[in-house]
């Protein structure tokens, strides 16, 4: 099929860092077959090694509403979540990929990462609120 195709040399420009390229082959891949999660998938990805999270986190919204089993779909959603400063959207998104693989050690140490950050905006806004701006 075309679409594979377009996907595969996508795969060759995201091995090579050539993630511009890669962004281009994913979005005909995508084009040719827009309901296929890993294509959305492959794209996040490249939309996220080029710091482009708003955009990468719809690609990856849009994988896991075609596959809700897609867990390197949910993994991506939780990262860019992360990435944009929502703590508690990526600790769901983790959540989500540790209920479909319970040993998945990615999720589990991105879940930790989330709950620190959860734990360091609550110790803020403590402290936001005792108005100790030392601690904010």
């Amino acid at each position: 099929r075309e679409a594979e195709a377009f996907k595969e040399q996508g795969n060759a420009y995201y091995a090579k860092k050539d993630y511009n390229e890669a962004f281009n082959y994913y979005t005909k891949a995508i084009d040719t077959c827009p309901n296929n999660a890993s294509y959305y998938g492959n794209r996040a990805a490249t939309l996220m090694m080029l710091g482009r999270f708003r955009e990468a986190l719809e690609d990856a919204q849009q994988s896991v509403r075609l596959d809700d089993s897609f867990v390197r779909g949910h993994l991506r959603e939780g990262k860019c979540h992360l990435s944009l400063g929502n703590a508690m959207a990526a600790s769901r998104c983790f959540q989500r990929v540790l209920e479909l693989d319970h040993k998945n050690t990615q999720a589990q140490q991105e879940l930790k990462n989330a709950t620190t950050v959860l734990e360091y905006e609550k110790i803020a806004e403590v402290d936001f609120e005792k108005r100790d701006f030392r601690k904010v």
